[in-house]
């Protein structure tokens, strides 16, 4: 059952198409936005989120895997779609028939994925992973490596396997805002260039490049190049510190529970598993309809903090599997059935994803990939 009775999330696709064309506006004339939807949409709903931006004919769709890939298709969405990791050699013919691209993350899975398209009587569309310093996937271009790698992703534009329609690498670094971390993407993007210009020089032609992630896409406009890929900053989630100008991008996201009831404690009592806490005064606590299960992360145990009538009140005691507690002594306007924000809104009263990952030591995506299959989903302002 589907309700706003016990714990739900609300996804605010105005909000989302806002973010869009305010990136839109920050990348320069005929760059294009990647959306990456991995993970269900970082939690908000893939399908709906890549729905919600069908409008704009020129963009892609980013996922991690397969699957993700194969649920969009089967919504009927025909946007170009990049699967960013692994896929198996053995789906070449599914990759082809769906006209999904696949990363090229090796020369060991270019060889294994090129005998599987000939077996097919398929070729593959791909972009050409390039590892210029975040030490993942791609062809390593450091500089005992660089020529290699270089005459081997061009035997990819050359292999009859493959159709390779793009080229990318991922920094490392970016969302951090020292000189050191601004050296380091720069040396990066550096090495990116110089191996498309290699490509060049061979006669072959690159393809759509692409390197920025979301805080690239908005502090760096000059790293560009023909698109860009946009994860957190797309929900509302890039943290303002990975951001060199604040820029009015809007959570789309917004969870939220309910006061299952109110109980006033005698100083001294402890509360919740392993007694974690205990009331130094005459207490009155609020029941939360939400905890672990839901994704609520038991690691908020005494840090995390909810918006009760726009009320900050703190968590007290150990979060539990359905359920966690929160002092509300100072607030006597509260009662039972009352809605309680655990994350989003804006302004006064709102519960910036800041307060959920940073006590306990996350990313901000990691927060809303975590809320449950349970926890109900609304989409508003459609």
């Amino acid at each position: 059952m589907v309700s706003k009775e016990r714990c739900w999330t609300e996804i605010d696709l105005s909000a989302l198409k806002e973010n869009y064309a305010l990136l839109k506006k920050l990348v320069p004339t005929g760059c294009r936005l990647m959306s990456i939807v991995k993970a269900d949409g970082y939690g908000h709903g893939a399908i709906e989120v890549a729905k919600a931006l069908a409008d704009d004919q020129e963009g892609w769709l980013g996922v991690a895997c397969l699957e993700e890939a194969l649920a969009l298709r089967q919504a009927n969405i025909q946007k170009p779609i990049l699967i960013l990791g692994y896929t198996a050699p053995r789906y070449a013919e599914i990759l082809s028939k769906e006209q999904i691209t696949q990363a090229m993350i090796s020369p060991e899975y270019a060889a294994a994925l090129a005998d599987a398209a000939r077996a097919a009587g398929v070729r593959v569309s791909i972009h050409v992973a390039v590892d210029t310093g975040m030490s993942r996937i791609g062809y390593l271009v450091n500089e005992e490596t660089f020529l290699e790698s270089v005459d081997k992703i061009a035997e990819l534009y050359r292999d009859p396997a493959f159709h390779v329609t793009g080229i990318f690498t991922h920094f490392s670094s970016a969302y951090e805002q020292t000189q050191d971390a601004k050296d380091y993407t720069a040396l990066q993007f550096q090495r990116f260039t110089r191996v498309c210009a290699a490509l060049k020089q061979k006669g072959i032609e690159p393809g759509l490049r692409h390197c920025s992630n979301s805080p690239a896409t908005v502090n760096c406009p000059e790293y560009a190049l023909d698109m860009c890929r946009a994860g957190t900053v797309l929900y509302g989630l890039l943290p303002s510190a990975a951001m060199t100008v604040e820029l009015p991008f809007r959570p789309v996201l917004s969870w939220k529970a309910k006061v299952a009831m109110l109980k006033t404690l005698s100083p001294d009592t402890p509360i919740s598993y392993s007694r974690t806490a205990c009331t130094r005064r005459e207490t009155r606590l609020a029941v939360i309809t939400a905890g672990d299960a839901d994704g609520y992360f038991r690691q908020l145990t005494n840090l995390g903090q909810v918006s009760i009538r726009g009320h900050i009140c703190p968590v007290v005691g150990r979060v539990c599997m359905d359920m966690f507690m929160v002092d509300v002594t100072d607030h006597s306007d509260i009662r039972p059935g009352d809605d309680v924000l655990l994350l989003g809104g804006t302004g006064e009263g709102s519960i910036p994803c800041s307060l959920l990952y940073k006590p306990i030591g996350i990313g901000p995506s990691a927060v809303t990939c975590n809320i449950r299959s349970r926890v109900s989903r609304f989409f508003v302002n459609v």
